[in-house]
């Protein structure tokens, strides 16, 4: 029996985990929680008991911090 395994490229409107944030940004499960209490992170999606983000609005998260290094 042969196994096809279908990848798909992530696209802007993909979903992704905390785990997956984690890996992204190198940060820990705690410092992203506490970025979205403090309202620099955004909220996630909730599916059920999920969390999970727009990878957009992570990309947006990133560019806009990468833009305030270059202001300072």
């Amino acid at each position: 029996m042969e196994i096809i395994m279908h990848t798909t490229s992530p696209t802007p409107e993909s979903l992704v985990g905390i785990s997956t944030l984690v890996e992204i940004l190198q940060r820990s499960r705690a410092s992203i929680y506490r970025d979205i209490k403090n309202k620099t992170f955004p909220k996630p999606l909730k599916l059920g008991n999920s969390s999970r983000w727009k990878l957009s609005e992570v990309q947006a998260v990133i560019e806009r911090l990468s833009q305030e290094r270059l202001e300072d």
